[in-house]
């Protein structure tokens, strides 16, 4: 996740930034835009690849897609970096922002690839967006924005029509072992479908993931049927599990984790990270149920 990497290059103007594992995306144009700011230590990677890109131009933008620490974890020091850069993102991120014990546990996760020191820059909203909103990049240029809450509610998506590029963040799930998609529905499961399903509509040529390598064509489309097809199963073998082994959360956990996560080996996700999510996803399912 940590090694060194050059940017790469998608399309003529939109490009990769940082490692594979954990991106930023560049689209350049008369307003450039970055999407998503990964970890406080990979803060000057990207910081690097703008200059190899842009040499003294400078991004406008920052859009978050939602404020999780592997998202937005270097959006303060490439702020302090890029003074006149504007970070943008939803209503709801904004006001998470504002309370001190979710900046604390963004701060907590992002010492976890930083030998446990707790580095992070504390950074503000400049410009709140919201779902149907259209940033101008260049005059034949814009970037579409959709609310698409289910993983988080201050998720939004990003979809860029002229190219057909569309960046999702786990509104879509996240890459697994072979085929296998995690599905990240931690507020609500329907909800969290919903959003899905509106994505899948969208005729996508790039689709830019938020953790793992882009896909395009259609390898992009086949992405999003298998999303959906892998949250209707995780959704079904939540439930078998629950039916077995009732309120027995450290059992459910355990076997999903051995399924899931442990076979992944090197870079993953934080194992505390994982178990909270996983515990949220189970919660989610229950209320179903219930």
């Amino acid at each position: 996740m940590l090694c060194e990497s050059e940017p790469v290059r998608i399309t003529s103007n939109f490009y990769r930034l940082g490692p594979v594992a954990i991106p930023s995306f560049l689209l350049d144009g008369e307003h450039p835009v970055m999407f998503d700011a990964g970890l406080y230590i990979l803060g000057e990677h990207y910081w690097r690849d703008i200059r190899r890109l842009m040499g003294e131009r400078r991004p406008e933008y920052l859009f978050l897609s939602h404020v999780h620490f592997d998202h937005c974890g270097a959006a303060g020091f490439l702020k302090r970096v890029m003074p006149e850069l504007k970070i943008a993102a939803s209503g709801e991120a904004d006001e998470i922002l504002k309370k001190p014990s979710a900046v604390q546990l963004i701060k907590k996760f992002n010492a976890f690839a930083l030998d446990g020191k707790a580095y992070f820059e504390s950074f503000f909203i400049d410009h709140v967006l919201a779902g149907g909103d259209a940033i101008q990049v260049s005059k034949d240029l814009t970037v579409q924005i959709i609310k698409t809450p289910g993983h988080t509610r201050d998720m939004l998506s990003f979809y860029i029509p002229e190219q057909k590029i569309l960046l999702p963040s786990e509104a879509i799930g996240v890459s697994g072992l072979g085929d296998y998609i995690f599905s990240e529905f931690l507020t609500d499961y329907q909800v969290y479908l919903n959003s899905l399903k509106k994505l899948a509509d969208y005729d996508v040529e790039v689709l830019a993931l938020a953790h793992g390598a882009y896909c395009t064509g259609d390898e992009a489309r086949a992405y999003m049927r298998r999303a959906i097809e892998y949250t209707l199963r995780f959704r079904e073998k939540i439930e078998g599990l629950l039916k077995m082994y009732g309120d027995d959360y450290e059992k459910i956990t355990s076997v999903i984790k051995k399924e899931e996560y442990d076979p992944i080996e090197g870079d993953k996700q934080p194992e505390e990270a994982y178990l909270i999510n996983l515990r949220a996803k189970i919660n989610a399912v229950k209320k179903i149920l219930n």
